[in-house]
């Protein structure tokens, strides 16, 4: 063998044994990882692909930070190649699967087929942890739905998770609850919990339930403290255009929680207190766009995000579960997003930034609160479930659909 060919055929062995090491063994739903639950986690929260593109916020895309931390940052990229090709995925809440092979998608279905009996009523007894994966599965239906890969997996795949469906009672009974908005109060920028009003609004796809299957709630703490600053900002917003926006205040905060929306055993969406996903936003300064800029966005706006770790949720068992549980996310941590249809890699800070920032945006006087965006119509809410009744709506709609389809 010429010494070039070797060292190419070495040199791709190392890349597969690497790619083989880096596969993610994760068994969060039992303490047996070859328990059909575990094996459906790993087979559709885990893949090895070559990212569709490559944002330059990730380390080693880009060079010095002064020179990269300039308008347009997050919006640097390329496509991905073979050398980018990677193990994604984990106990979190990125979906990074489109689709399976003949082998993958025969061993999936050996494992939906598998969650009966013993093996099912392990996962039913701790309720949360089976509306959290009855929302995988019902996740899963829609991504395949979406790239129209794999037909032949719906049907099971309903099945399952009508088979984790619980009564309605248990859906809402208290002891699914994870989040209150007074849990966040040392996170809230000298806001008080008390501070926060809760705002109706007109949510875009990424907070539509009947795409993301969660319920979202968001509360806004304008500066100074307390109410009237926020009601009055909402009253000015009320008749503002694009071109008569007000200054948000700096030190405005919001506080984002979504909970999963469950069918429960007669077929019907429920809103749960099974909450998965924290964030807080804060209008932090007003200095320049620069690698100095303290703040995610490079440009005065901070994010802090938790999310809820199904290996919490089992480890939990029946006892009470609260935001010191959940897995703070450092805005620099690298995943796979797909929140506009094409498999990206970047870190949460890139991905954040790009709706977020206050610099080259019609956002600037808004802080980059796009629910404060006239054409999301904020307003405070009428009634504090009236999101939850709306994502009960929504989710509805999925689930009568895919009834009508099989």
């Amino acid at each position: 063998m010429r010494p070039l060919a070797c060292a190419a055929l070495t040199a791709l062995c190392a890349t597969t044994a690497l790619a083989a090491q880096q596969r993610p063994q994760l068994a969060p739903y039992h303490a047996d990882p070859s328990h059909p639950a575990n094996r459906l986690f790993r087979a559709i929260f885990t893949v090895e692909l070559v990212p569709a593109i490559v944002a330059a916020a990730l380390p080693g895309e880009h060079g010095d930070d002064e020179a990269f931390f300039v308008p347009g940052w997050y919006f640097e990229k390329r496509e991905g190649n073979e050398a980018d090709r990677r193990w994604f995925g984990g106990d979190g809440r990125q979906l990074p699967r489109e689709g399976f092979d003949a082998d993958e998608a025969r061993h999936l279905a050996g494992a939906l087929a598998e969650l009966r009996g013993d093996r099912l009523t392990g996962i039913r007894d701790l309720p949360r942890l089976a509306v959290y994966l009855q929302n995988d599965l019902y996740r899963l239906v829609a991504r395949l739905l979406a790239t129209g890969n794999n037909p032949e997996l719906l049907p099971p795949l309903r099945a399952a998770a009508e088979r984790l469906a619980l009564d309605r009672t248990t859906l809402l009974a208290t002891d699914l609850q994870t989040f209150e908005p007074a849990q966040a109060a040392a996170h809230l920028h000298g806001h008080a919990p008390e501070d926060l009003v809760e705002l109706e609004r007109r949510s875009s796809r990424q907070f539509d339930a009947e795409l993301t299957h969660l319920w979202s709630r968001v509360h806004l703490a304008a500066s100074p403290t307390g109410t009237e600053a926020t009601l009055s900002l909402l009253e000015t917003l009320a008749t503002a255009t694009r071109e008569t926006l007000p200054e948000v205040p700096l030190g405005t905060t919001a506080l984002l929680s979504q909970g999963i929306v469950a069918v429960d055993a007669d077929g019907r969406a429920c809103a749960t207190g099974l909450v998965i996903d924290v964030r807080i936003q804060h209008f932090a300064n007003r200095d320049p766009l620069g690698a100095d800029n303290p703040t995610t966005t490079r440009d005065g706006i901070d994010f802090a995000q938790w999310l809820l770790p199904r290996r919490t949720v089992r480890d939990a068992g029946g006892d009470a579960i609260g935001l010191a549980d959940f897995e703070t996310i450092a805005m620099d941590k690298q995943e796979l997003f797909r929140d506009y249809g094409t498999s990206k890699h970047t870190t949460y800070r890139g991905q954040c930034s790009l709706c977020h920032r206050r610099t080259n945006t019609p956002d600037a006087k808004i802080a980059g609160f796009s629910a404060l965006r006239p054409t999301a119509n904020p307003r405070p809410v009428d009634a504090t479930d009236a999101r939850l009744r709306l994502a009960e709506t929504e989710m509805q709609r999925f689930v009568d659909a895919l009834a009508n389809r099989f």
